[in-house]
């Protein structure tokens, strides 16, 4: 815009934006860098941004008679950014289009701080709601995103097990072979993050999807050959020990491989009974008997489950005809978003405790969070002591299980 075209200075003043109470320039810099990729805001035109209104007086950006200008001629900032003038102008078009700034400048393009001519930032200040919005509809997607992953990262450690033991038992059956097909061309953990939001939803149901149909063909063989039906989340070692390949492209990259028949991961770990030599139970001091030196069978860690997390279960349970230790984890991870848990919690619970035992302390903080006699104001709060309680080897899993149940009898 042109200096006869730029409004006089009384009408600028009169009703021109200014940031909302609480934020302050270098806050408004912020909330437009988190949203800048969605406006099509590239990094160096970011970078350029910055130091356009680095030039700015804070003040100005609060009210009073100045609106907030750089007066920086395009020379001078690109001695700045130490780029060509070229790209600051084009920077200065991308800014524009995006509604982050305005040029007022003379007719023959200069700034002038004495005649009221630069670049000026009311046309972004005017859009911090809009972009507030949009933060937190971006930070939503990332969140479902990282969740996603996590459950897909589930459903590939499950069905690396179960392939394994399908492999063995079976061999090369064509419903092995097409289960291995379908695995191996599954995106690498990298190309998830590449993934939109709801190209991976679709990809991780068809993951969990895959994952079922391989649990269903090893139990309906185990159960053909009478053996129990011990179909749980594996032991995870270090590839280099194991000289079999694994089934899919990227287990070797993720350093995950079952190389030891899969344990129960709805029993406690052994270390625990060491706590309950006596059978008693350090959080009320009633009697346990037998249970401290047994897993809950799933029946009764269904029983201990918040009518939340049930319904979960109840998802799965329809989706694979029965409840299984795969069921369990999935279950835990889809109740995360409901306790306002961050997914950074699980997986650093799952990679300490393992998946199974993970699920157990989300299973515990949610029954928890749910009883209305127990005050556990913050559930991620809740479930990070446990993690810290596991790091300092004060965790007792089996004795807040045997609470629960405990207190599920009386209240029965």
């Amino acid at each position: 815009m042109h200096v006869s075209q730029a409004l006089p200075a009384a009408r600028r003043m009169a009703g021109r934006p200014t940031l909302p109470r609480g934020m302050e320039r270098d806050g408004f810099v912020a909330l437009v860098d988190a949203v800048a990729a969605s406006l099509g805001v590239g990094a160096a035109a970011m970078m350029t941004f910055r130091t356009m209104i680095a030039a700015t007086r804070p003040r100005a950006f609060k009210g009073g008679p100045e609106e907030p200008c750089c007066y920086l001629s395009q020379s001078e900032i690109a001695r700045k950014r130490g780029v060509s003038p070229c790209r600051i102008r084009d920077h200065e078009t991308v800014l524009q289009r995006a509604g982050l700034i305005q040029k007022r400048t003379m007719a023959n393009g200069a700034r002038s701080g004495f005649a009221g001519c630069g670049i000026f930032f009311g046309a972004g200040i005017a859009r911090v709601n809009e972009f507030r919005g949009l933060r937190d509809r971006i930070e939503a997607e990332r969140k479902a995103h990282g969740r996603l992953r996590g459950l897909r990262s589930s459903h590939r450690r499950h069905l690396n097990a179960v392939l394994l033991q399908l492999v063995d038992s079976l061999g090369q059956i064509p419903q092995v072979q097409a289960i291995l097909s379908a695995f191996a061309q599954w995106p690498t953990g990298r190309e998830l993050h590449r993934m939109s939001l709801e190209d991976l939803a679709r990809h991780e149901a068809e993951a969990e999807q895959l994952a079922i149909t391989a649990s269903t063909l090893l139990h309906r063989a185990r159960e053909t050959i009478s053996r129990p039906l011990e179909n749980e989340l594996p032991h995870i070692q270090d590839p280099t020990q194991d000289p079999r390949p694994a089934p899919c492209k990227d287990c070797v990259q993720e350093q995950h491989l079952v190389t030891s028949p899969p344990s129960d991961p709805l029993s406690v770990p052994p270390q625990e009974e060491a706590k309950l030599p006596d059978g008693r139970n350090k959080e009320d001091g009633s009697s346990t008997g037998s249970r401290a030196r047994r897993p809950f069978r799933r029946e009764e860690l269904y029983a201990l489950c918040s009518e939340a997390m049930r319904l979960w279960l109840d998802i799965e349970r329809q989706k694979r005809g029965r409840l299984d230790a795969h069921a369990f984890v999935i279950a835990a991870q889809r109740r995360l978003p409901e306790l306002g848990i961050h997914p950074s919690v699980w997986d650093e619970a799952a990679g300490l405790l393992g998946e199974g035992a993970a699920m157990l302390c989300v299973l515990i903080t949610d029954a928890k969070a749910a009883d209305p006699a127990i005050s556990l104001l913050s559930p991620g709060a809740y479930l990070r002591g446990m993690v810290r309680a596991q790091r300092s080897g004060a965790l007792n899993i089996m004795g807040s299980l045997i609470g629960l149940s405990e207190r599920h009898r009386r209240v029965s």
